[in-house]
């Protein structure tokens, strides 16, 4: 088949899970079949300033059509928005919004009002950016949306309604994701697979120094990702100096680069961005991993860390993550104010918990399995 995927973003330096998903999407169906992408010349999704060369290029077996932003986002985005989402305001407010989202890029949309009929499957990745939610409905007759979505204040906004809709097939990453578009938009008539994701083997790694580190201490915790309050980091911090402060001992590690202000405190640790050895390193090192966000449409660092046999611990503010960690039996979730808690649940448990999940992982993310989901929401839409 020839597929094309379009993202807004995509390459191995990209740091985003949408994006991540659809670089091993793009692989994976590169083996059998004749797959591009589309997307911009973007690296960074805050400003979509250009990054990457404009033009084409090669991925491995996956050709790249790189199109360019015109205009990077503006600096009232932030009132935009928080007028769209919280306050009295017209249709023509969220289109408005919409076009600053961004990224905007004339070229690949004129690319698939073009092209896309020469394709025999579009699949879009992430609804909320303008690539997805003004390139989809060109080619709706050929697209799978892979929407990624969670529940957000944008997925209430209007010019959504229709775009859930219009492809012909959905690709979920989680049941909660399903759950939760269908509730929201009542399109279960549209047929739809649960992709999750599949994984490669852990690289080669140490745990034993970081391990020699910080474990003396008392038990690890760490948290993997962008550290910042819209993953609440912010809360885990807060709740890990409670924990502290309530006489239990132990260190939180924070790798991620960090885009909010961290505490100085000898107890928690900020690394900034860690290599892939040093994740799986430090992922095998921990106690317990734990995900305090609660917006995700899929804990892949959950993924990782029982690859390595390591309970996690998740919000229960988030329904996904919380059922991915139900699913495996791979730890707990907590509320806010029960962190040391659930935290000494898992630590008491953390072996069994631990090879739960990564019984989990070696069924659901294997290669076979995922390569089986993908041929079939690629035959929901061919047929």
């Amino acid at each position: 088949m020839r597929i094309l995927v379009v993202v807004q973003r995509y390459g191995p330096e990209v740091v985003g899970g949408s994006e991540s998903h659809a670089l091993v999407v793009a692989h994976r169906l590169a083996m059998v079949n004749e797959v591009e992408v589309a997307t911009t010349n973007a690296l960074d999704y805050w400003s979509w300033a250009p990054h990457f060369p404009i033009g084409e290029s090669m991925d491995g077996p996956v050709r790249v059509r790189r199109f360019a932003v015109t205009g990077l986002r503006s600096p009232n985005f932030k009132d935009a928005e928080r007028h769209v989402l919280f306050e009295q305001h017209t249709l023509a407010d969220e289109q408005a919004w919409l076009a600053m989202q961004g990224p905007h890029a004339p070229g690949l949309l004129e690319f698939l009002r073009r092209e896309g009929k020469s394709y025999d499957a579009i699949l879009f990745y992430t609804y909320i950016y303008e690539p997805t939610a003004a390139g989809l409905p060109l080619v709706p007759e050929r697209a799978a949306l892979i929407s990624t979505a969670h529940d957000e204040e944008p997925l209430r906004l209007a010019p959504y309604r229709a775009l859930f809709q219009l492809p012909r097939a959905f690709g979920f990453l989680t049941p909660e994701e399903r759950d939760l578009v269908h509730s929201r938009f009542r399109n279960e008539h549209i047929p739809s697979e649960v992709l999750g994701i599949g994984l490669e083997a852990p690289p080669w790694h140490d745990p034993d120094p970081f391990r020699h580190r910080y474990a003396p201490r008392g038990p690890l915790v760490v948290y993997l990702g962008q550290v910042s309050e819209g993953k609440a980091v912010d809360e885990l911090v807060a709740d890990w100096i409670e924990h502290r402060e309530g006489g239990d001992a132990g260190s939180l590690v924070l790798a991620g680069t960090a885009r909010m202000h961290i505490p100085e405190r000898d107890d928690i640790v900020s690394l900034g961005r860690v290599s892939e050895e040093d994740k799986y390193a430090l992922l095998e090192a921990a106690d317990v991993l734990v995900l305090p966000s609660h917006l995700e449409s899929l804990g892949i660092v959950l993924l990782e860390a029982w690859q390595v046999g390591t309970p996690c611990l998740v919000s229960a503010k988030n329904k996904v993550t919380s059922g991915q960690v139900a699913r495996a039996g791979g730890g707990a979730s907590y509320d806010r104010g029960g962190f040391t808690r659930a935290l000494a649940s898992v630590l008491a448990e953390r072996e069994r918990f631990g090879e739960s999940g990564r019984v989990y992982v070696e069924a659901e993310c294997a290669w076979p399995a995922f390569d089986a989901r993908l041929e079939q929401l690629l035959d929901l839409v061919a047929n």
